[in-house]
């Protein structure tokens, strides 16, 4: 039986993904690298900031607070410190060839090795972990900057062919603002603003200026045009992405989804679906809880199967 289920779930994700996917990249796909869970983004910054509401669970609430707006600068170089050095950590773990990101380097290569020879990429995440792997390994790649020391967001550096697309929605700890205009910096500086998108309300606000406007617009038209999803560790609380993707995938356009927890928001958010598979860990030792529905007429199946699909690392052997 086993065996039975894993040819099952085996060709069910050979089929879904026999088209490139568009790959969404989500904060839970890091989180086991090291970087901070927006959980832990709060508790840090009910430490840091004297006014902020010690008691609150839900970090974009709060900062949707407008006693907040004044110290948005602050709390923005307060989130970019917290992710900066578990972020260098990542770089330092890839240079000494750590083996957790082996999986991240072979979805890109798979990607790139058939026509047109390009992989897209949206990510809701300011950490540079696919940045450091991607260069680690010599794999051409945009974020709509060209990677010097001061250089512009260039919408026509995003390709194609020959390319990986990475399309960083809410920013990156790479940008900043510098005498009024986004510009690419290697390193912190005191006197610049980082320039990342906080989870407050005001991201709308933020999201029709340059580079954000261009960059939620790429993101939109690869969601149109995308012909599968491949979803790594993204909890569809973002309402930019979630709303497009929620459209595509109730018209029968395929999503996998591989996360630690199946959340009842991911749950809500994709239940029209009509061709699924949800990987996540089982909560019994070694296994991978799988939720799946094969096509519009078919019932709403869950199996486990033995070995940690759900991480990216394992189910590259099936992908």
């Amino acid at each position: 039986m086993e065996e039975e289920h894993r040819e099952t779930i085996f060709n069910l994700v050979q089929n879904f993904l026999k088209n490139p996917p568009l790959i969404v990249w989500g904060s839970g796909a890091t989180i086991s690298f090291g970087l901070p869970s927006m959980w832990h983004l709060n508790e840090v910054l009910k430490k840091e900031i004297d006014n902020f509401d010690d008691t609150n669970e839900n970090l974009e609430a709060e900062l949707s607070k407008d006693k907040y707006q004044e110290q948005m600068p602050q709390i923005k170089k307060i989130i970019w410190n917290t992710i900066h050095q578990p972020d260098i950590t990542v770089l330092e773990k890839i240079i000494s060839k750590n083996s957790d990101f082996d999986g991240i380097k072979s979805l890109i290569e798979k990607l790139i090795d058939t026509h047109p020879k390009v992989a897209n990429i949206v990510t809701t995440n300011y950490d540079r972990v696919l940045e450091y792997v991607m260069s680690y390994h010599d794999i051409l790649y945009t974020d709509g900057f060209n990677g010097q020391m001061l250089s512009m967001f260039k919408e026509q550096q995003f390709k194609d062919k020959e390319l990986v697309n990475l399309v960083k929605v809410h920013g990156s700890l790479n940008w900043f603002n510098v005498d009024g205009e986004t510009r690419y910096l290697n390193c912190f500086h005191e006197d610049k603003t980082p320039q990342i998108i906080t989870p407050s309300k005001n991201k709308y606000q933020e999201a029709y200026q340059s580079p954000y406007r261009e960059l939620i617009q790429k993101s939109d038209n690869l969601i149109e045009n995308a012909t599968s999803f491949l979803v790594i560790g993204f909890g569809f609380n973002d309402e930019h992405l979630t709303p497009k993707i929620k459209t595509k995938v109730k018209k029968g356009i395929p999503i996998i989804l591989l996360t630690k927890e199946v959340t009842s928001n991911s749950y809500e958010e994709l239940k029209d679906a009509e061709k699924y598979l949800f990987f996540e860990e089982s909560k019994n030792d070694g296994m991978t809880k799988i939720t799946y529905k094969e096509n519009s007429s078919s019932d709403i199946k869950e199996i486990e199967l033995e070995g940690a699909f759900w991480q990216l690392n394992k189910f590259m052997e099936i992908f």
